[in-house]
């Protein structure tokens, strides 16, 4: 062998070297610059607390600021689609919600983006149930009785919900629709009218996410009937499930954390470990569970992805057997 191919021979075998050590030094050097957390919502409330608590330690955990950005508009559609289209380099995270992913993309004609297969999800990081609940002096001491009385005076039995197509609205139709009832629809423009003609008697129930009617039944102002995840809730363990009266009755509020489509699969598993390593974090999780919360973190990105299909099959089938309204 000639000095001229050895030395080629040398320069071929450490190109080929470099190159298999380029996708470690790749996923090494992830991430080194801030990233940033989209919330389709407001800065107020359950669910911007909910972010900017995980983005505090996903950062320190990555070593790097992760920025709460708030983009609210068209019911977290907007802030959704623009991460939906931002750049698949791990540096753009979106917080997912039930009702962008998995329950409006069935109620209307045209969706603006497909809210599974346009992202990379990553993993399930919070779960809570929804709350019935009615007032303190009302009759009913539980869902039997209400069910009772709206199959004995049809349209007696009210509810608030924020409008046609919101969560309360859909659940409390779901209730209607497995329990046989007819009931009467109250809409209202947010949870503290609603809960305040709910506190008065001038509407019956009211379904909606446990922090929202949480301290009202603390205060032994609201009575909670029950709660629709399938098991109790650890915040309020002395309220039965509604599956325990209406069997395979079943609603969940959860949020979850998604990169674009075509984001780097390391960088998703690396993600989805420190994820899964703050759903474990003793403070982090009684932060939650104060108020209703329960920090989750999924199996994998894979049995995210297939649990999204699943919940979003199950919205569908409701949405076209109680034939709800599309939204143009």
């Amino acid at each position: 062998m000639t000095h001229t191919t050895r030395r080629l021979c040398l320069t071929l075998a450490a190109a080929v070297l470099a190159a298999g050590a380029l996708p470690a030094l790749a996923q090494g050097a992830y991430p080194n610059k801030s990233l940033k957390l989209v919330v389709p919502w407001t800065a107020a409330g359950t669910v911007d607390m909910v972010a900017r608590s995980l983005a505090d330690r996903l950062g320190a955990r990555l070593g790097q600021t992760v920025v709460v950005e708030n983009r609210p508009g068209a019911t977290g559609q907007i802030g959704s689609k623009a991460v939906a289209t931002a750049e698949p380099d791990g540096y753009t995270l979106l917080l997912m919600s039930a009702t962008v992913h998995t329950v409006s993309p069935n109620l209307y004609k045209a969706f603006p983006f497909d809210p599974i297969d346009d992202f990379a999800v990553v993993s399930q990081v919070v779960s809570f149930p929804y709350l019935m609940v009615v007032s303190a002096e009302s009759p009913y001491k539980s869902v039997a009785d209400l069910v009772a009385a709206a199959k004995k005076d049809p349209g007696s039995i009210s509810y608030a919900s924020f409008g046609q197509g919101s969560a309360p609205y859909l659940i409390s139709e779901l209730f209607a629709m497995t329990t046989g009832t007819k009931l009467l629809h109250v809409p209202y423009k947010g949870a503290a009218p609603a809960i305040t003609d709910v506190l008065g008697g001038r509407v019956t129930f009211f379904i909606d996410s446990i922090p929202s009617p949480l301290g009202q039944v603390r205060g032994g102002k609201l009575r909670a009937l029950s709660v629709t995840t399938p098991q109790r809730s650890s915040t309020v363990p002395e309220v039965p499930t509604m599956a325990e009266t209406i069997p395979g009755f079943e609603a969940i509020a959860w949020l979850g954390i998604a990169a674009p489509a075509k984001t780097p699969k390391e960088v998703v598993a690396r993600l989805h470990a420190e994820l899964k390593l703050i759903a474990a974090e003793p403070e982090y999780g009684a932060k939650l569970r104060a108020v209703g919360l329960d920090p989750v973190a999924s199996e994998s990105p894979e049995q995210f992805r297939g649990w999204l299909q699943s919940q979003k099959k199950y919205w569908g089938d409701f949405v076209q057997k109680a034939k709800i309204p599309m939204v143009d």
